[in-house]
């Protein structure tokens, strides 16, 4: 139908709002968008005319939305069936036009990361998934504003996770939405990454290339994958797109997270982990640390318990054997005299004392030491005892034979009167004792 004869149908059932048609600013399978001035407001406004049925997702979902980098909704109308989205009028040109016509400079690249990350963390904490993130719907205002537009795929989250059709543009599809498995609002971030890689790589994309067709795009973000990156990106922007463009969604970074991120910050390093999968895995080493300390710490305590212990350890070969000897006992001195007397009684009436000195020699406890020797050593040992056994019985024969000797000696210069009688010893006399008597 003609822009014109929709903006007649529409002032035919209002009341004392009236637009007036200018200009025609696109059409698409979605609708048609129709510039037009609004008497009530007082200003040139935007108008998208679709189908009541397709246009009704986004209406409710615009109402919801009042960012300053989110396109404002002022009302919504319905006419003969069809809806009439009621917008403000963007002056500009989208991201897509943009980055073909000119090679952005970081800081404007930055800039626009900034304000398409703030309207996606405001979408998210409402549960709002946009799912049609590309250039396309990134509106760049002439003052460099940045405003998200067309949330007609979007859709507003009131669990965990869904399972929903696919949706989106083939070049920045989710893997998860191929797979048909669990969305979440990482779908989003997934589209930003590649945003992200052809805003500084002059719009060449990370995983697309030249003569693919979309069944081979989608088999390649179906499973794992892996990204080229030219000589020329920086370390931080490779961090980025590695912590977004990711097969695994729990890998990807929430859009809190990527506004943290050191590249959008503009450092150089990154101080501290950032993405979930980064967590997991400074957490883990920072267990596996601890726990090292502890067993050093173990092992410590045991070296110092063993250093004391092992004082009391002694061997064969030890040059130095340390004996523990309380205080008291050094006090004490090693040996000490014990005087014993004895009375001795005799016939006659007197006594006699007997003096006796003995010495006890007092020894510390000690350790023994037990050694082991060999046969040979026994076998050397024995003969030893022998020898010194026999030549002890030699020397006390030869004593006997020599006292023999004497006397024989003494009585041969008498005269003998007979050769064959032995000579007789006096009962007389008697053999001295060895103890000396004093007498009482």
């Amino acid at each position: 139908m003609d822009p014109l004869d929709l903006i007649d149908n529409l002032n035919e059932v209002l009341l004392g709002d009236y637009f007036t048609y200018i200009d025609t600013l696109g059409k698409g399978s979605f609708g048609i968008v129709v510039s037009a001035y609004s008497s009530s407001l007082d200003k040139v406004v935007a108008i998208k005319i679709t189908q009541y049925f397709e246009q009704e997702n986004e209406s409710s979902l615009l109402q919801e939305c009042s960012h300053p980098n989110i396109v404002k909704l002022y009302k919504v109308l319905i006419a003969y069936n069809r809806v009439y989205l009621i917008m403000e009028k963007l002056v500009g040109t989208t991201l897509d036009v943009l980055m073909k016509s000119q090679v952005l400079p970081e800081a404007l690249t930055r800039n626009i990361m900034l304000q398409i990350l703030n309207a996606l963390v405001f979408l998210h904490r409402k549960g709002i998934i946009h799912r049609d993130l590309k250039p396309e719907n990134i509106f760049i205002c002439d003052n460099n504003y940045v405003k998200l537009i067309d949330l007609g795929l979007g859709y507003q989250m009131f669990s965990r996770g869904f399972i929903g059709q696919q949706v989106g543009t083939p070049y920045y599809i989710a893997p998860e939405i191929i797979n048909q498995q669990e969305q979440s609002q990482l779908v989003d971030i997934f589209s930003l990454g590649i945003i992200f890689y052809q805003l500084i790589n002059n719009c060449q994309h990370p995983l697309w290339q030249l003569g693919y067709t979309k069944k081979d795009y989608y088999k390649i973000i179906s499973s794992e994958f892996s990204i080229q990156y030219p000589p020329q990106m920086s370390e931080m922007a490779k961090d980025f797109v590695e912590n977004t463009v990711t097969f695994q969604p729990i890998n990807r970074m929430t859009a809190q997270q990527c506004l943290e991120h050191p590249w959008i910050l503009g450092e150089q390093i990154k101080s501290h982990p950032i993405t979930n999968r980064e967590i997991k895995l400074r957490y883990s080493f920072t267990k596996n640390f601890n726990t090292i300390v502890k067993a050093l710490w173990i092992l410590k305590i045991f070296k110092e318990q063993c250093s004391e212990e092992i004082y009391y350890m002694k061997t064969q070969a030890s040059d130095e054997i340390n004996e523990l000897i309380d205080e008291d006992e050094l006090q004490q001195p090693l040996s000490s005299r014990v005087h014993t007397e004895k009375l001795i009684p005799t016939g006659t009436g007197r006594q006699y004392r007997l003096h006796r000195n003995t010495t006890k020699v007092e020894r510390k406890p000690s350790i023994k030491l037990i050694k082991t020797s060999s046969h040979q050593d026994l076998t050397q040992l024995k003969h030893t005892f022998q020898t010194s056994k026999k030549s002890f019985n030699n020397g006390h024969l030869k004593h006997r034979l020599s006292d023999n000797l004497v006397i024989l000696k003494t009585n041969s210069s008498k005269k003998i009167s007979s050769p064959n009688v032995l000579p007789m010893i006096s009962p007389s006399k008697h053999k001295t004792s060895s103890f000396n008597f004093r007498q009482q």
